[in-house]
């Protein structure tokens, strides 16, 4: 007779269940690791945006870990989400039509981060419309402007609500490069970005136009800009000395710690000097031009480096504009030819200075800084028919001064002390 193993019996559910009960844990700690890494919350925890009839708008602040997004219920025209997602804090703007039902409405914002769906939403609840409200007029206007926005020099952004009752479209009776807006059209309130550029002309004025339902309302609005005054001569539109520059050595001959512009900072980059890459043959295919202690050097053995200027933004309209500098040659044994242009609008009165002026002993401190200050140290050139657009350029000799292309392998110059006036 076969005889039946209870014992065996007895111990595979306790194995099976062990194994189940392993497998819970499991997928309880991976759903419990999801949860924490999934983290996001609004500033001061609201839970329901109440609005009245009459329409508003209102920004929230994310805290999030990682991608997140607004997700509606479902799609009403009357509430509008800007941005409907972003990436870890950031903020989003909700903004609610006005109400012309005699019915309240409501709508369900929920969240999710990185896919994963959140415990927070946040409730859109907007009041039903009075009778005075269903029989008000169609309009189309802008919160907090009325029929004139006033803008100083310096210039204006700013975020604004607009309110439609219809299909909206906003133009610019001029040609006006220096006002944008976005969206220029749309349906129902919307926010809207203003935004008007820096001004270093005289006052200015543009009129922005409504059409609602494409139809041209009587209402417009006059963006003016204060101006600034009318350059004339003598106006300094650029003052450099180069004292962010503080590299090397001021004694000319030595030249440890002096700083190519490929290794400058991004705040002195930001200064707007660059130089053009030498791609001479053997020239290492970068720009020969060195920072010192508050002055620039200009070339290196063989190979010539150009400093090019910023443009000159500071210039209104088309100005003719004197260039004053100062320039020393390297050492006596140095070939001293030093040219200069313009990139953009403009020319040069003259395209090439012979630098004499040299250090009496270049290793010498004293003697280094009497070169600077020596008057055959200064140097000027008008440029005629500049603009914002221009830039000038400096540049120590020919790119190519190796041996039998140009009259030495060395024309290296310092360049400091650059000053650009209005001139007749």
């Amino acid at each position: 007779m076969k005889a039946t193993n209870y014992h065996k019996l007895k111990v595979v559910p306790k194995t099976i269940l062990a194994f189940f009960l392993s497998l819970g844990v499991l997928f309880s700690s991976c759903k419990d690791e999801n949860e924490m890494s999934d983290f996001f919350t609004l500033k001061d925890n609201p839970s329901k945006m109440e609005v009245t009839a009459s329409g508003s708008s209102e920004t929230y602040t994310v805290q999030a870990s990682g991608s997140w997004k607004v997700e509606p219920l479902r799609q009403e025209h009357w509430v509008k989400i800007d941005p409907m997602e972003g990436n870890g804090e950031g903020t989003f703007t909700i903004t609610v039509s006005k109400n012309t039902d005699e019915e309240a409405r409501a709508l369900t914002l929920f969240f999710t981060v990185n896919g994963h769906l959140q415990n927070k939403v946040l409730k859109v609840e907007q009041a039903a419309a009075t009778d005075g409200e269903q029989l008000e007029d169609p309009h189309l206007r802008i919160d907090g402007i009325s029929d004139r926005l006033d803008v100083l020099e310096a210039g204006h952004t700013g975020k604004y609500i607009l309110r439609a009752t219809g299909k909206w479209k906003l133009d610019v009776e001029e040609t006006s490069d220096w006002l944008t807006i976005a969206p220029m059209e749309g349906t129902g309130d919307t926010p809207i970005t203003l935004a008007v550029a820096k001004n270093i002309d005289v006052e200015r004025t543009a009129n922005l136009l409504f059409f609602l339902n494409e139809v041209q309302q009587s209402n417009s609005i006059a963006v003016y800009q204060k101006g600034v005054k009318l350059q004339v001569e003598g106006d300094v539109v650029l003052r450099e000395d180069f004292s962010w520059l503080t590299y090397g050595n001021e004694v000319f001959n030595v030249t440890t710690g002096e700083t190519r512009i490929g290794s400058w900072n991004a705040a002195e980059l930001a200064k707007g000097w660059t130089s053009t890459i030498n791609t001479t043959e053997g020239g290492g295919s970068y720009a020969s031009i060195y920072a010192r202690p508050g002055f620039i050097k200009l070339g290196r053995t063989n190979y010539g480096g150009d400093l090019v200027s910023p443009k000159l933004s500071n210039v209104q309209r088309t100005k003719n504009l004197v260039v004053t500098f100062k320039a020393v040659r390297y050492a006596v044994s140095d070939h001293n030819v030093l040219t200069v242009g313009v990139k953009g609008p403009g020319t040069v009165s003259v395209s090439q200075f012979d630098v004499n002026n040299v250090a009496a002993v270049n290793s010498n401190l004293e003697s280094c800084r009497a070169a600077w200050q020596a008057p055959a140290a200064t140097y000027s050139f008008v440029i005629t028919g500049a603009t914002a657009e221009t830039q000038f350029w400096f540049l120590g000799g020919a790119f190519d001064q190796r041996s039998g292309n140009w009259p030495a392998t060395v024309n290296r110059i310092f360049i400091d002390d650059v000053v650009v006036t209005v001139t007749k």
